[in-house]
């Protein structure tokens, strides 16, 4: 009877000690350089933002995949398991690269989207389209397209190249300006901007070059006010 309870003891013993090796800390501090990232945790977005704690059951779960996002960087993945670095710490911790994309850009209400520009009544419509041709030539490619009767402007793609750790990427923006009516003067302007990896497939981007940014803020300034 003895041996038995020593034998039973022995494989308890076991037991306790290897799943305590194997078993990582439940809680880990999820950080990120730089923080304030959006986590997606198989693919379930934490509603927290880096640095943050989560709770993880290794022993239900062997690994998990983790997708940091934050504006202005290139996405970042990362399968956690019980040999990730620091994990017997409790603490995880990611790197951002960030996007030459963002830095060479800006926000404007134009970017893909139509924007109205009721021109001012001191203006007339030779000297509205003079001051969108002025605005276009001073900040981008040459025009593409030009047509005064139906009020038409397009110009070139600005196309740049960007070397980055994720690979080299394109990015082009054009604008286009339209006149939709007469009586009363008013005209429409959107600046299409696409980003490729490759420069045969071309993805929405929601941002443009600070150059076509200050045109379309230098074309609407001076319709609007005059």
């Amino acid at each position: 009877m003895a041996r038995q309870i020593y034998r039973w003891i022995i494989v308890a013993a076991s037991l306790l000690l290897v799943n305590g090796c194997a078993t990582p800390p439940n809680v880990v501090e999820i950080r990120s350089n730089p923080p304030g990232a959006t986590v997606a945790i198989d693919g379930q977005k934490s509603p927290q933002v880096t640095p943050f704690s989560q709770q993880f059951d290794f022993m239900k779960k062997s690994d998990y995949n983790l997708l940091f996002s934050k504006e202005g960087h290139f996405e970042q993945e990362l399968v956690l398991n019980n040999t990730t670095p620091n994990i017997d710490k409790g603490v995880i911790s990611v790197d951002l690269n960030p996007s030459p994309l963002w830095e060479a850009t800006r926000p404007s209400p134009a970017t893909n989207n139509w924007v109205q520009i009721p021109v001012g009544a001191t203006l007339d419509a030779k000297a509205a389209w003079q001051i969108m041709i002025d605005a276009a030539i001073k900040r981008s490619s040459n025009i593409k397209e030009l047509n005064y009767e139906s009020g038409y402007l397009q110009t070139k793609h600005t196309v740049k190249k960007f070397e980055t750790k994720n690979g080299e990427f394109l990015l082009r923006c054009q604008l286009i300006a339209t006149m939709v009516s007469a009586e009363p003067l008013i005209y429409r302007i959107k600046d299409v901007a696409e980003w490729s990896a490759n420069g045969v497939q071309w993805h929405p981007y929601n941002r443009i070059f600070i150059e076509h940014a200050e045109m379309i803020t230098e074309i609407e300034d001076r319709l609007r006010s005059n």
